[in-house]
């Protein structure tokens, strides 16, 4: 079927909201095809909660928890709300170029999984180098992994990827680092296209604070460890 859900994981985004679901609705509209929009806010203290609460009128599914989820545990309720054939993520901060849109959805064929490449990342210099550091440690454990396994623009079949939804919930801050790791582990077909990375509309990163870095880092290594062992829910399943 050709059907789209986005899904967006929101977190103190109360002054980027309103440009980035008006500008992606315009693209999804475009497509010409049936689509939802999924919200899952996060647990915000700038006012994002009351404002999605207030414009319902949007025409957005909303998820909403007072408590943080994390932003694994963000888009995980979104995908598992998600009630179209295809899904795609993106963050909520404006990095994601809507303008990307046709050629993922053009190219949704080619692979289970498609994936962005920021070719050009418009991030801070210490996130970028956790990245280069920590991919050099996922290569290890989970060779010939793609350009950029933690580009926040991807598109899948839901029905791929919902069998091995217990495998995402090792890396809580790198989600799409674990998404990437079990596509590897499971076999499930990848495809990168670069993408356009933007700065974000507004403020800056929530999480990866420099003072949290190192956290953030030795959750992650020891998570993507007990995801390279991790037996297979379809072999539990069938057991």
């Amino acid at each position: 079927m050709n059907d789209l859900s986005l899904v967006l994981p929101a977190y103190n985004e109360r002054k980027t909201l309103p440009v980035v679901l008006k500008d992606w609705k315009s693209a999804l509209s475009k497509l010409n095809i049936p689509y939802e929009i999924i919200v899952c806010e996060d647990g915000s203290t700038d006012g994002t909660a009351e404002y999605l609460r207030k414009h319902a009128s949007l025409g957005i599914e909303l998820s909403q928890s007072k408590t943080r989820r994390g932003y694994g545990g963000a888009v995980l309720a979104g995908i598992m709300l998600a009630k179209k054939s295809h899904i795609l993520c993106i963050d909520s901060d404006g990095q994601c170029d809507p303008a990307d849109l046709p050629s993922f959805w053009k190219a949704r064929s080619k692979a289970q999984v498609i994936i962005g490449w920021r070719t050009h990342r418009e991030d801070h210099v210490q996130r970028i180098i956790f990245s280069a550091l920590f991919k050099a440690f996922f290569t290890l454990l989970f060779p010939d992994p793609p350009k950029d396994p933690s580009a926040p623009f991807v598109l899948f079949q839901k029905a791929h990827i919902t069998p091995f939804l217990p495998l995402l919930t090792y890396l809580r801050e790198g989600f799409w680092w674990g998404f990437v790791a079990t596509c590897i582990r499971e076999h499930i077909s990848l495809c990168e296209l670069p993408m356009h990375h933007q700065l974000r509309l507004a403020g800056d990163t929530q999480v990866y604070q420099t003072k949290n870095i190192p956290g953030i880092a030795l959750r992650n290594v020891l998570g993507l460890i007990k995801l390279r062992f991790a037996p297979s829910p379809t072999t539990t399943t069938q057991l």
